[in-house]
């Protein structure tokens, strides 16, 4: 599975505040790492507005619907509940989650 990835992922059995429900996410582990692993990390994605740099950032449009990568809600997920590929992020979009996945995890 290529990082950038969007997925249909299932983030069910969750407890607020934890994100839930099967929802678009972007694969956000290294390639390589990927293909040998029997999981990958995603950072989920919500409908839900308005952007709050570094938290929730704007990526695009997926399922018809703006999307906000939500990244404190980032996790390492079994390939086993992705549902599906629905594309791949642009590259300014996945760079743009990596500087908020480095400004949220330092």
């Amino acid at each position: 599975m290529k990082r950038g990835t969007v997925v249909w992922v299932d983030l069910s059995d969750t407890r607020p505040p934890e994100m839930g429900k099967v929802r678009p996410g972007i694969v956000v582990s290294g390639t390589v790492h990927n293909d040998v692993l029997n999981t990958v990390v995603v950072v989920p994605t919500s409908s839900v507005a308005p952007e709050i740099w570094p938290l929730r950032v704007a990526v695009g449009n997926f399922a018809g619907k703006e999307s906000y990568a939500v990244i404190p809600g980032i996790r390492q997920v079994r390939k086993g509940r992705l549902r599906g590929a629905l594309g791949e992020l642009s590259h300014e979009h996945l760079r743009v989650i990596d500087e908020c996945l480095d400004a949220y995890l330092r």
